[in-house]
């Protein structure tokens, strides 16, 4: 009771007082011809203060009103009259109907609040029943406290109630946004797994145990302004095997509402087993994945965990990537994570007690821009018994050899490992990586041309598990080997086999080999820097071509390309590698530097030394990338066939015939710029081109070998400039070349590739 009174004889003390001025926040009660007031007064600070009214009045330094009876006009002529003064003086507008208008000036905070402002004016013109209202509060109010003061005007005794209801939406500018919720963090495998060989355009995550892999998906990408859990994203991809479902999900991101996880819950899709809804968010990036339909999923594909997890001081972690596991599955690992504990630390110490068979997990934190990620290397218990014998029939087929058929195995002691039990047509050259002792050896028949092959041997490793490792190897062999591997590093003969059956030229020249190597080699986990030293003593001879068929040519009617003989004999040689890698998805340095030395006096009947330096490196330029090799090869006496220096044809000297130049000595130097080619994608409905893009190919080619036995060397490099059309940028690519030589006499060459040269 006390206080109403206190409050009406403040409004009696207020009343008269006029509202002249107009300064910032601050609008005169002007209006020419007004009616005489009812009611009007002037708080100010001191007054509310006195009042005792609380927050937001505190930011509060005055308050003007006025009430008028509400003759026929007069609402409406406030509004025309002042309307047109505020707005002219820069005010915002926030309601304007028939029965309230509401303006706001807005002031820069210097000392920084939501959007960097505060209300340094407020202005209302309000019609009732009876009465129309003229109110200015002047002050620093924080915009997101607006609404509060004039739904609370009743603290200081104006009573006005369609103040008090005003609708949120209103104030909706002035809302303060939400904390972006923490994404959920993603989970992936890290580390190259056993790779059985594949042909197509998507790779599966798990390696099939028989057979191929052919996929059919479409692929589109968006650019645009969405959300997810409150994290703008600018950059959609999204894959389907319907072109339909595409066309629905891109019409629904452009049309539907912001957020990507609400726009996709207002999707319906086929409810059917095969049929799968995937979402991949890299808020760091701003990038997100929408994989929807029969498709397989991509090589290391990250998935999405339940939750959130941050490190022991709160900060969040963005992704989680497992590595050295064998038998443990990656599901059993996420569903321990989801299960334990946000804190990183204690979460991966409680995976060896939530996933039976591990025995330890081990973590480290890497920070990069604002990712962070967590490596986790897990140990797995070691079985009963340590011993363990894999076995897997093989296969191969090149020109020389025809089908030759046979089995691999492998067999030793395990150092808290799994066997591998793959069945597959073919498989990697060693079964179980180079960490383990063991005995291992391939058996084959060639079929081409009525010979027995082998390769059998132990070896020693010592070593960290999952760090490094130093291995002695012995073999005993009699097989198949090509000249100049180096120069064609992804020609191997495993990845090689089906497209040589189908028919794709073969590029390598073979000879035999028939004896024993001993190789000493030291490498770490993260291959940057590797060593061999090996010993070798075996015979060299030749191999000819025992047949022209392959799948499109079933009565061998055309001749394929000759194997050439070689400089048969005994070679007894030493040799050194030195090799530095950084390369990651084929960008990077790969570095390689060898000697080798054969030498009479052990037995040999090739006396040379011979030394090579292989200099390799690929940049990325956005989506453009940038490829360059230069090798230099030098020897001090004449060497044998299958040892000298070769160029010409496909990745070294494209305008020129294969192998079109060799010697004892020379030097190549190849540049390539791969020009990305987006705006021809359209076309990618056809296969799954969404790993594969296009690039278009500018390279030049430089070259030259020469002698020992040469009188003098002129410096006469032959060289070739060309343009190509690459599909794909990783493990597998088709390309197509057209190159010039700079010599009249060489004409216009066409050639084709399936593996990167270097």
């Amino acid at each position: 009771m006390k206080t109403h009174i206190f409050i009406v004889l403040l409004l009696l003390t207020a009343s008269g007082l006029v509202h002249a001025k107009a300064t910032d926040g601050m609008i005169a009660f002007d209006y020419p011809d007004a009616p005489r007031a009812k009611f009007q007064f002037h708080f100010t600070r001191e007054f509310i203060a006195l009042a005792g009214a609380t927050a937001p009045f505190n930011r509060v330094s005055d308050v003007y009103f006025q009430t008028y009876d509400a003759e026929v006009g007069l609402f409406d002529q406030f509004v025309q009259y002042y309307g047109q003064t505020l707005k002219a003086a820069s005010w915002h507008s926030l309601q304007e109907d028939n029965d309230i208008c509401l303006y706001v000036l807005e002031a820069t905070n210097a000392q920084g609040s939501q959007s960097g402002k505060l209300i340094s004016g407020i202005f209302v013109v309000v019609k009732s029943a009876n009465n129309v209202y003229l109110l200015n509060i002047v002050g620093n109010i924080p915009p997101q406290q607006t609404r509060q003061l004039l739904a609370n005007l009743d603290q200081i005794g104006i009573e006005v109630p369609a103040l008090a209801s005003l609708d949120a939406q209103t104030f909706q500018r002035f809302e303060e946004p939400p904390e972006p919720v923490p994404p959920p963090t993603l989970l992936r495998t890290a580390g190259k797994q056993p790779d059985f060989f594949r042909v197509g355009f998507s790779v599966k995550e798990e390696s099939p145990k028989f057979g191929l892999i052919f996929s059919r998906s479409h692929n589109e990408t968006l650019h645009g302004q969405w959300s997810y859990y409150g994290h703008p994203i600018e950059q959609i991809h999204i894959r389907s095997d319907s072109k339909g479902t595409i066309a629905q999900i891109s019409e629904a991101l452009q049309k539907g509402p912001a957020d990507i996880e609400a726009l996709l819950n207002s999707l319906s899709f086929p409810n059917s087993p095969e049929h799968k809804e995937k979402l991949i968010v890299h808020t760091w990036e701003r990038l997100a994945t929408i994989s929807v339909g029969n498709i397989p999923d991509r090589k290391n594909e990250p998935f999405m965990l339940a939750k959130q997890f941050r490190t022991s001081e709160g900060e969040p972690i963005h992704e989680i990537r497992i590595r050295g596991y064998q038998d443990t599955h990656l599901k059993d690992v996420r569903k321990a994570l989801e299960k334990g504990p946000e804190e990183i630390e204690k979460a991966i110490r409680a995976l060896p007690s939530a996933i039976s068979g591990l025995e330890t997990a081990r973590l480290r934190i890497e920070e990069k821009g604002a990712q962070r990620t967590v490596i986790v290397t897990i140990a797995e218990t070691p079985l009963p018994s340590r011993f363990y014998f894999d076995s897997a029939p093989w296969a191969g087929f090149n020109r020389v050899t025809g089908w030759e058929l046979g089995a691999r195995f492998d067999s030793g002691f395990r150092k808290g490992e799994r066997p591998n039990t793959s069945y597959n047509i073919s498989v990697p050259s060693v079964f179980r990586g180079d960490d383990l002792s063991k005995f291992f050896g391939r058996v084959g028949y060639g079929f081409g041309n009525k010979e027995f092959y082998y390769r059998v041997g132990g070896r020693a490793a010592w070593g960290e598990p999952n760090s490094w490792h130093l291995g002695l190897t012995t073999q005993l062999h009699r097989a198949t080997s090509v000249i100049a591997p180096d120069l064609f590093p992804f020609y191997d003969d495993t990845d090689m086999i089906i497209l040589r059956v189908l028919g794709v030229p073969d590029h390598q020249n073979y000879y035999l080999r028939e004896g024993i190597e001993v190789a000493l080699q030291w490498q770490p986990i993260r291959q940057r820097h590797s060593f061999k030293l090996a010993l070798l003593a075996e015979s060299h001879d030749s191999l000819r071509k025992s047949t022209d068929w392959h799948f499109f040519n079933w009565r061998s009617k055309r001749d394929v390309r000759e194997n050439p003989v070689i400089t048969p004999g005994r070679m007894r040689s030493t040799m050194f590698r030195y090799d530095y890698s950084t390369r990651h998805n084929f960008l990077g340095w790969h570095n390689t530097f060898f000697v080798e030395h054969g030498s009479s006096a052990i037995g040999s009947d090739y006396d040379f030394t011979r030394y090579q330096l292989h200099l390799r490196y690929a940049h990325p330029f956005g989506g453009h990338r940038v490829r360059t090799r230069a090798v230099g090869s030098f020897a001090t006496t004449p060497l044998p066939i299958q040892r000298q220096f070769i160029i010409g044809g496909p990745g070294l000297l494209n305008g020129y015939p294969l192998y079109a130049f060799a010697g004892d000595q020379g030097f190549l130097f190849n540049i390539e710029f791969f020009f990305h080619l987006p705006a021809l994608m359209a076309w990618n409905n056809v296969f799954d081109f969404s790993d594969v893009p296009l690039f278009l190919v500018f390279f030049l080619d430089a070259g030259q070998v020469w002698n020992v036995s040469d009188e003098s060397y002129i410096f006469e490099p032959k060289s070739n400039a060309g343009i190509g059309l690459q599909l794909g940028k990783t493990d597998f690519i088709f390309r197509f070349n057209v190159s010039q030589a700079f010599e009249a006499d060489q004409g216009v060459r066409f050639n084709t590739a399936w593996f990167y040269s270097f």
